[in-house]
């Protein structure tokens, strides 16, 4: 598949010269003609190289195109300079990558613009008509293909008003993923990276044939880091695309003079067209492989938050952000955090954090969802300025009490914007504290409503993943229970449940209740407002399976749900139902 796909982009850059050459203002389209599968236009302008100036390729010249599809559906998506096409630094191809969220007919129409920094104009008539501005066409768009790989059967994971982002035309979505490494893309497989200090090597081994690669075989070990997380079920992975002046200091988009460090004259206005080409094939694959892709656009450190504009919303700013959705915001599964502890050392207003992200939201044609990450344990006075503001819709939360994911949940729902509640950080997965954390997080979370990404105790030096099996395998097992539960429609319910020490209860709607008991025992539950026979049974967190066969209760009062089927001090999840809550429920009736 991976080689069909090259062999297109081949194809259609050579259409492109062909056009040109014949002097028509004309495009040539890539990719597969499906439903939430991206469409390459390519369009033949003027040569230029990464590093030009007067002309800047990427920052005075604007390339927009407006697709309009089959029910009236409008997208301003943003193009970008994309050298010949081929990852090569100088050519005349320029491309706008989109995904069509319907099938039919749809037309597309270019605008192409030339002036002194007209790339980060939000104004349309800004600069001048240049090259092929207003050349167009039509796609034939097929039907959303239900056996695609990954999130491509799905389509786009979007806000939907509650506290659960939902693909499209697929289900609701919970995170379970990593945190760490931050500095992911400071691999070595990719060019334009002279500090890289990840190579994967441990992970060669997970590529498999058939599996996007370049530089014979630089891709692999990268590549076969996702094929990893994903046969773990993780599906979510935390990175930085900058982090001049940061922690890692090895990772940025530009392709001019750099001083990690973080300096006013580094280079941030050219970007380096090959990285970014090779970024691509990984996020490609990450998607293909159901792995969500959370991009940090600032670290934390000051020199980092500086790198750009001194820390504000300058023409670097805006070219950073114009750059990263125009190359990488047609995946479906993504979201764009603003800054990782946007209030730790050079502290960012959240008056700031709301510009940044009213910028970006309007960049952005597919509104994926924007969050801004806290380092104060104070959330209310951290988190709490975005909570009801339309701009920001999933949080990123950094704090070891998870008794925090309930507060948040009504501190959103008050503030009348239910949003996913993230820990994206909280105590580090180290070795030996796995079953603990299963006991003391995962578990809790999860029945508290909320999601999260582990960060590590390597952080910037983990390359190797194995070590920490058991907590991504632990994560999956709470995950894959939470799954067949209509988990968007219930609500944390701690109250109902009696037991020896803290326990958990998610319940919807008097019909279904999921428990947890870390210390395990017996346990009481108030099904006073639920009456009728419910079915009870035990799930065992260790293994992931239920255990014993089911046993029937009945409802309009307390209920004892009996002894565990096993080791009684070991932690376990009850499950009750009173009546199938769903068509997709797997339980039976």
């Amino acid at each position: 598949m991976d080689i069909r796909r090259r062999l297109a982009g081949v194809a259609a850059f050579a259409l492109a010269v062909v056009l040109a050459a014949a002097g028509a203002a004309e495009s040539a389209v890539s990719g597969d003609l499906k439903a939430w599968h991206t469409v390459t236009v390519a369009f033949a302008g003027p040569r230029a190289a990464e590093a030009d100036d007067g002309p800047n390729p990427f920052l005075d010249y604007r390339l927009q195109v407006t697709f309009t599809g089959p029910s009236g559906q409008a997208y301003e998506v943003p193009g970008f300079f994309a050298g010949d096409g081929e990852g090569g630094a100088e050519g005349r191809v320029w491309r706008v990558r989109f995904t069509p969220d319907a099938p039919g007919k749809w037309t597309y129409k270019a605008s192409f613009r030339r002036g002194p920094k007209v790339a980060v104009d939000l104004d349309p008539k800004a600069g001048k008509a240049a090259a092929f501005d207003g050349a167009g066409g039509a796609l034939a768009v097929g039907p959303r293909d239900p056996r695609a790989p990954g999130f491509l059967k799905w389509g786009r994971l979007e806000y939907v008003g509650g506290y659960y982002l939902k693909f499209r035309h697929g289900p609701y979505w919970i995170k379970g993923g990593a945190d760490s490494p931050e500095d992911f893309l400071a691999y070595a497989g990719f060019e334009g990276t002279p500090q890289a200090t990840h190579r994967f090597a441990a992970h060669v081994r997970d590529w498999r044939p058939g599996d996007p690669d370049w530089g014979d075989g630089r891709g692999k070990g990268i590549i076969g880091c996702l094929n990893y997380l994903a046969e773990q079920h993780v599906n979510s992975i935390y990175f930085l695309p900058m982090n001049v002046g940061g922690d890692g200091k090895n990772v940025w988009p530009f392709a001019g003079r750099i001083d990690p460090k973080g300096a006013p004259a580094n280079d941030n206005l050219h970007y380096d067209v090959g990285k970014l080409r090779q970024w691509e094939i990984v996020f490609d694959h990450a998607q293909r492989r159901g792995i969500f892709l959370h991009v940090v656009l600032n670290e934390a450190e000051g020199p980092n938050k500086k790198e750009l504009d001194d820390a504000r919303l300058g023409p670097e700013r805006r070219l950073f952000y114009r750059e990263m959705v125009a190359r990488f915001g047609h995946h479906l599964a993504l979201e764009w955090n603003l800054s990782e502890e946007y209030d730790h050392q050079f502290k960012l207003t959240p008056g700031r954090m709301k510009e940044f992200a009213g910028y970006l939201h309007r960049v952005d044609p597919y509104h994926h969802p924007i969050a801004v990450h806290n380092c104060n344990r104070n959330l209310e006075q951290s988190l709490g300025p975005f909570l009801g503001d339309a701009r920001f819709s999933i949080t990123s939360i950094q704090h070891s009490d998870v008794r925090w994911v309930e507060r948040m949940r009504r501190l959103a729902a008050k503030a009348g914007r239910p949003v996913p509640i993230c820990m994206d950080e909280f105590p580090k997965a180290d070795d030996g504290r796995f079953e603990a954390l299963r006991r003391t997080h995962i578990w809790p979370i999860f029945l508290s409503g909320g999601q999260m990404e582990f960060i590590l105790p390597t952080r910037l030096g983990t390359d190797d993943f194995r070590p920490f099996e058991a907590i991504w395998r632990y994560t999956w097992h709470a995950r894959k229970f939470m799954q067949d539960l209509p988990f968007w429609e219930m609500e944390p319910a701690d109250d109902l449940l009696e037991c020896q020490g803290a326990g958990e209860v998610f319940a919807g709607e008097g019909s279904v209740y999921a428990v947890y008991l870390p210390g395990g025992g017996e346990a009481t539950l108030d099904l006073a407002g639920a009456p009728g026979p419910f079915t009870v049974r035990w799930y065992d967190p260790r293994s992931g399976t239920f255990a014993a066969s089911p046993a029937k209760v009945t409802g309009g009062g307390k209920v004892r749900l009996g002894p565990p089927p096993r080791d009684p001090s070991a932690d376990w999840a009850v499950l009750l139902w009173h009546r199938r809550p769903s068509r997709a429920w797997p339980y039976g009736e």
